[in-house]
């Protein structure tokens, strides 16, 4: 149904003089729309300001007049003006899409390599006070993005931002520094462990070991002084990979203790109103027990089959 946003009617004018009537009306600057004509009857729509004239200049050429009053938005509000609920009604919607707008309800890591890393950058934001149902507004994001950087050594970048109420932090890790490893130090390479050789691979230096040959501790393996066919005698870096067969005993001790739980088979169950990150007890009922199992579940409620910030939190006890 179409609304007009200004009062209008919507007249039909026969008889008398028509053609002179509706020129009368062009002279005195009324501009119908939608004119057409139908038989001897001519129908327009006139805006409410000028109908008194229309109306007298009708009377003037003895024009029948008729007309209807065109349901407009200014004469819909007026036929509401005494229902407070409705006014009050798109106030509280407004404040409270203002409100859904301006905390934060989910909070998402992009760029992040693990689990652990994910959950390491939540408990930093929470130990400043940013969690679900946070305030926007008061968030000083570059307070918490210098604190995540200072706290997670493996974050080169971090940024944050915020779409609605969906706070987003992007992070960078940062590239490792590969080890530096000074290769003109002179140095031999020894047996690490009592064992046999099964393979050898030699990239700089004397092998003074072939596969096969059995060695004990701390035995040269392969040498850094190197003697060329001319009897010039080098000393390099030794590089290589040697493995081998060993036996090695190990020993781990601990304290043992045996402790059993024996469930009772009791239960209890607390519900709680999720609403915005708020937690309003729906039952007044004691469920703690001395000692119990936690385990807790969220029901969102859905509008068109969009997910809600509304919905009921149950925590469930098991002794």
């Amino acid at each position: 149904m179409k609304y007009a946003l200004k009062r209008t009617y919507r007249a039909e004018a026969s008889g008398g003089k028509l053609y002179s009537f509706l020129n009368a009306m062009h002279k005195n600057g009324i501009f119908c729309q939608k004119e057409r004509c139908r038989g001897n009857k001519l129908c327009f729509l006139i805006a409410a300001k000028h109908w008194e004239t229309a109306s007298e200049l009708a009377r003037t050429y003895g024009v029948t007049l008729q007309s209807e009053e065109k349901r407009s938005l200014f004469r819909t509000l007026y036929r509401y003006r005494f229902r407070f609920g409705i006014p009050i009604g798109i106030l509280l919607a407004g404040a409270l899409f203002f409100y859904c707008s301006n905390i934060v309800m989910r909070i998402e890591v992009i760029g992040s390599t693990s689990d652990s890393e994910t959950r390491q950058i939540l408990t930093i934001l929470e130990e400043q006070g940013v969690t679900r149902g946070s305030w926007i507004p008061e968030i000083d994001f570059s307070k918490c993005e210098h604190q995540l950087r200072a706290a997670v050594d493996e974050l080169a970048w971090v940024g944050m931002r915020h779409t609605g109420n969906r706070l987003v932090v992007e992070v960078m890790a940062r590239t490792p520094t590969p080890e530096m490893l000074e290769t003109r130090v002179p140095c031999n390479l020894v047996a690490a462990q009592d064992a046999q050789i099964t393979a050898v691979s030699i990239y700089c230096g004397q092998l003074m070991r072939l596969v096969g040959d059995p060695v004990r501790k701390g035995e040269l393996l392969v040498s850094g002084v190197i003697t060329d066919e001319t009897g010039h005698t080098g000393v390099r870096h030794a590089m290589g990979s040697i493995t081998g067969i060993y036996t090695q005993e190990q020993v781990f001790t601990c304290a043992a203790e045996d402790e059993i739980r024996t469930p009772t088979g009791q239960t209890k169950t607390q519900k709680y109103l999720d609403l915005f990150a708020w937690h309003i007890p729906l039952c007044t009922r004691d469920v703690s027990f001395s000692d119990s199992i936690k385990t807790t579940e969220h029901h969102w409620f859905s509008l068109f089959g969009a997910e809600l910030p509304v919905g009921i939190y149950q925590e469930h006890f098991q002794a």
